[in-house]
């Protein structure tokens, strides 16, 4: 885990919830495949937003699915 949030991770995450919000209802891997991004990246980046309250995770069996929480 990077140490301080740098403008790679912010343009990421950033990317990552835009695409979300297009999409509704994602998987991790699919985020990973579309995005290009690692699982490890991928897994960071929605942690953040989770922790910030735009996202919510809805588990399905072992499969984790990601939408963006109701503004």
């Amino acid at each position: 885990m990077p140490r301080r949030v740098t403008s790679r991770i912010i343009d990421r995450k950033d990317e990552v919830y835009e695409y979300l919000k297009m999409h509704k209802e994602v998987p991790t891997s699919v985020i990973v495949r579309d995005l290009n991004l690692s699982h490890s990246q991928t897994f960071y980046i929605l942690r953040m937003l989770l922790k910030e309250g735009k996202v919510r995770e809805i588990k399905r069996g072992k499969v984790a699915y990601w939408t963006v929480t109701e503004e």
